[in-house]
């Protein structure tokens, strides 16, 4: 069952033909991650400590701000700041110092929990997990799928951030033979489309030279951002 519940977004994914596969998935669970923070999971005890304990990144509280779902923002936030007030009344309290071992002072802990805690997001946590799920059942479709492999061929390729991330699960998972079987022409489709956009960089690049002043330019006019999708994956502009 969990099987099919991966792979069918992967091979809708595919069907997007879109800049890059995992892009298309990250972008999707975000948004449903969000949505499901001030929906389905307002009624969803353990999810509901998990978003007390975590909070949110910057990014996904604005999204969350987007949703205009007033009352169960709300609820999060009053929960959340629960948590946050128990971080200062704890230090607030007199210090009781152990004579047996030595422990970390109160206002050290307090400083330590309270840095974790802005660098948390309950959303970025639940999206990483399952998103590392989708790039493991990739991995194996690679040579369990009849034909995934040729689909994945066909494709434009991945941004270089996801990709790294395909090539180290598939250095794990794949034996040797596998991995050179499946993986190899994978790189080598990957590499073609690097060396596509590092051309057209080039060839913007000589476009300022006054040599070529009044000439049309010969790439796309979009390569510095689509070059910034390859790097870094798909971004708002």
């Amino acid at each position: 069952m969990k099987e099919k519940i991966y792979t069918i977004p992967i091979n809708e994914a595919f069907e997007q033909k879109g800049f890059c596969p995992f892009c298309y998935i990250r972008k999707k669970l975000e948004k449903e991650a969000v949505e499901y923070t001030l929906g389905p999971a307002m009624m969803e005890p353990d999810f509901r400590i998990f978003t007390n304990e975590r909070g949110f990144c910057q990014r996904h509280m604005r999204e969350l701000n987007g949703l205009r779902n007033a009352l169960s923002l709300a609820l999060v936030e009053d929960t959340h700041l629960d948590v946050v007030e128990g971080l200062f009344e704890d230090v607030l309290k007199p210090e009781k110092r152990s004579v047996f071992k030595k422990e970390k002072s109160k206002k050290a802990v307090f400083a330590e929990k309270l840095k974790l805690l802005t660098n948390s997001c309950a959303v970025c946590e639940k999206v990483d997990k399952t998103f590392l799920d989708y790039i493991e059942t990739f991995v194996f479709m690679l040579k369990t799928e009849k034909g995934f492999p040729e689909t994945v061929l066909s494709s434009d390729g991945f941004c270089i951030e996801h990709f790294a991330s395909i090539a180290e699960k598939a250095c794990e998972i794949l034996s040797s033979s596998d991995f050179e079987k499946h993986f190899v022409p994978i790189i080598e489709m990957q590499k073609k489309r690097v060396n596509g956009f590092h051309e057209n960089i080039k060839k913007f690049e000589e476009s300022f030279d006054y040599r070529n002043a009044g000439k049309p330019l010969e790439v796309p006019k979009d390569i510095l951002v689509k070059t910034g999708y390859l790097l870094n994956g798909e971004f708002d502009l």
